[in-house]
């Protein structure tokens, strides 16, 4: 179809960590953070609503669409009666600040130093268009070979209806079994923003959040939340801003103070606790008990092997007052794949000792990856999905982002923490307080 390449974004590579390899690995990338990509396409869609209101449907496609961790260039798809009219209104209006392509179904350039395309379908051809500018590579390449029909769908679900096909979300169009799970109908029922109950890692300006306790309890009210957690940064973490032993007590008596405001709405009074070079705790046991969930966190490689790295997430994961291991991978996208720890090591033992594994939401980390939270999964690990925010404003958008790396994972609504009651999540906690049996395993040899 005019303006709409056959050949969709390339897929960002997904990224293995062997778990011999050094304990970091570097990325060079002229990509930037699937948050950053958001911030610069509500500001680009405001803008061409303005300049063209006529243009309906505005939909992210390619990477930003199948929530890749990077995005290298934002396509955006529209649909229009006329096209063309729709492409000169948006390049009279100066949408872009450079045009280099243009056509009658296509305006491309750049915005905020950013590559955009601007696809534009017809109402009859609206659902093809989205469906090639979503990509991936590989997946079209695979439905190609099922006799994809050169002609034009007005929805994506024709198209795959066509061919016999359950719709595919956009995030497990991955190339890795998807067409084939939706030819036998088995693809997974996804877990979504409707089954999520709760946020159970943020921060607040006790640590190096930008918000006051108040004010990210506020917004997860308006979210319709039924329970959330606050975890601000133990004393020894390398954040800007960190919770002092000083301070805990005065911030459990402000937690005491805003549950009562707030009296539908459970609030635990938590922490994330850094995970040491030793594999201790960065608060005693004695400290710890007093909090209503404890999160771990490895923020130091401390220049360690892959082998110390496992070891030290091994036994936060072992300790009795652990509930969560937060972003396992310390992933910091665009920047570093994170630690090569053994992950099948972490999966087992997570599993045996009834502490979940998070999904973190926050576009710097994005941790698990979907490939591992799938593996996680697989394992038997519940997985606990956050937005590990530090400003109010993003709570939603994390979330969304956390459970958007989730479904790449192929992730339902029964194996996560927070889309469960909060009487369930509570005994959760108590049952690993009691003190689970751990069965001898390969794992216990790390």
């Amino acid at each position: 179809m005019p303006g709409c390449p056959s050949a969709p974004l390339s897929r960002t590579p997904r990224r293995a960590v062997a778990a011999d390899r050094p304990a970091t690995r570097s990325v060079t990338t002229k990509s930037i953070t699937l948050g950053r990509a958001w911030d610069l396409i509500d500001t680009w869609v405001h803008a061409a609503k303005a300049a063209c209101p006529t243009l309906e449907s505005l939909e992210p496609a390619g990477e930003v669409r199948r929530v890749e961790a990077l995005v290298s260039t934002i396509v955006i798809v529209a649909r229009a009666d006329d096209p063309d009219e729709v492409v000169k209104a948006l390049e009279s209006g100066r949408v872009l600040d450079r045009v280099t392509t243009r056509s009658g179904r296509q305006l491309s350039g750049t915005a905020g130093n950013r590559p955009i395309d601007l696809l534009i379908g017809t109402r009859d051809d609206y659902g093809s268009t989205l469906f090639h500018a979503t990509g991936s590579d590989a997946h079209v390449e695979e439905m190609r070979t099922l006799g994809l029909p050169g002609g034009t769908h007005s929805t994506e679900q024709e198209l795959y209806a066509s061919l016999g096909l359950a719709f595919i979300a956009p995030e497990l169009r991955q190339g890795t079994g998807e067409i084939d799970a939706a030819a036998r109908d088995s693809l997974p029922a996804l877990v979504d923003r409707s089954h999520i109950r709760g946020d159970l890692h943020m921060h607040t300006t006790y640590s190096d959040g930008r918000d006051p306790l108040e004010s990210m309890v506020d917004a997860c009210h308006a979210l319709g939340y039924e329970y959330i957690a606050i975890t601000d940064h133990s004393s020894g973490a390398a954040a800007s801003r960190t919770l002092a032993r000083e301070d805990i007590a005065h911030q459990r008596e402000e937690v005491e103070v805003v549950r009562e405001r707030y009296p539908g709405m459970t609030i635990l009074h938590g922490v994330e606790v850094d995970i040491l070079q030793d594999g201790r705790l960065d608060f005693e046991d004695a400290i710890l008990e007093q909090f209503d969930i404890v999160l771990a966190s490895l923020h130091d490689h401390a220049f360690q092997d892959a082998g110390r790295l496992t070891r030290r997430s091994l036994a936060a994961i072992r300790h009795p007052l652990v509930n969560v291991l937060c972003h396992p991978a310390n992933q910091l996208v665009g920047h570093s794949d994170g630690y090569a720890l053994h992950f099948e090591a972490l999966y087992e033992a997570a599993a045996e000792t009834g502490t979940a594994l998070e999904i973190d939401g926050a576009p710097s980390h994005m941790d698990l990856d979907g490939p591992r939270a799938r593996a996680a999964a697989a394992a038997g690990v519940t997985l606990s999905i956050d937005s590990d925010c530090h400003r109010a404003q993003a709570l939603a958008r994390q979330m969304q982002f956390g459970l958007g790396t989730a479904r790449r994972g192929w992730i339902g609504p029964q194996q996560v923490l927070n889309t469960r009651s909060i009487g369930t999540v509570r005994e959760f906690i108590a049952a690993k307080r009691r003190g689970r049996p751990r069965a001898s395993s390969s794992a216990a040899g790390w």
